[in-house]
């Protein structure tokens, strides 16, 4: 079933900027988040380290807004969801299998559940951007909404509003202090999608420029103890380099 909403996401400056200056398509970068989110890393499985952030992002969206979650009171769908929830449970007590295998093994088990669930629930197959573009929505990811008590919107409007360059780079500028999910996630979504076809048209004399002033900037910075006032400068000055990027795009 599709989604019919028309509730739309409201696009933060940071994170367009965020998408254009590492040469990124937004949708992509949504889309990749959703399908990266895991049941099985939710239930305590082994998996790789995009899919533990992608999944802790649901969670902390929900400490976010303070969902409160729906008791399930069907009782198929209680009784097939704990039959999965077991066996993902022995996938990962296994000793003889590797990470690999379970990954792998958890793919095919959420598959199943999946199968079992669609006759019984109405969880939506795709979130609209707008009349043109749409997301597709995960089984994984439509669950862990469900079982956390928010919507579909709620979570990739909290993944939109913690992207920010200017933040991470002012917060950690003279030694690692902290990162949130979010920006973990993009971290390894911008080493990971450099397929041509996921990427906007780039100018790199542009990109040149702008990182050895970046640099420049950041020994400036450094004698500035005031955060706040770190996260403007920054923020203005990717700003600026994004609309360099605009125009010669466009």
């Amino acid at each position: 079933m599709d989604s019919k909403r028309r509730d739309r996401l409201a696009y933060t400056d940071d994170f367009r900027i965020a998408c254009t200056i590492n040469n990124l398509k937004q949708e992509d970068v949504l889309q990749y988040f959703i399908n990266r989110v895991s049941f099985y890393a939710f239930n305590g499985g082994e998996m790789e380290a995009v899919s533990l952030w992608a999944t802790s992002i649901v969670i902390d969206c929900k400490k976010e807004v303070n969902a409160k979650v729906k008791a399930v009171t069907d009782r198929k769908v209680k009784r097939i969801s704990l039959k999965y929830i077991l066996m993902l449970s022995e996938l990962n007590d296994n000793p003889y299998l590797s990470t690999v295998d379970k990954m792998k093994e958890s793919y095919i088990l959420m598959r199943e559940w999946e199968i079992d669930m669609s006759p019984l629930v109405d969880y939506p197959q795709n979130f609209l951007l707008d009349e043109e573009r749409s997301l597709s929505l995960t089984f994984d990811f439509n669950l862990l909404c469900r079982m956390n008590g928010i919507e579909a919107i709620q979570v990739l409007q909290y993944f939109m509003n913690n992207i920010s360059m200017a933040n991470e780079r002012a917060i950690n500028l003279i030694e690692f202090v902290e990162t949130n999910s979010c920006m973990s996630l993009f971290g390894m979504m911008r080493l990971s999608l450099d397929d041509r076809k996921n990427r906007i048209p780039i100018h790199q004399e542009i990109h040149k420029w702008y990182g050895e002033k970046l640099l420049l900037l950041d020994d400036r910075l450094k004698k500035e103890e005031n955060l706040d006032k770190r996260i403007a400068v920054y923020r203005a000055f990717y700003k600026e380099w994004y609309n360099s990027l605009r125009k010669n795009i466009n």
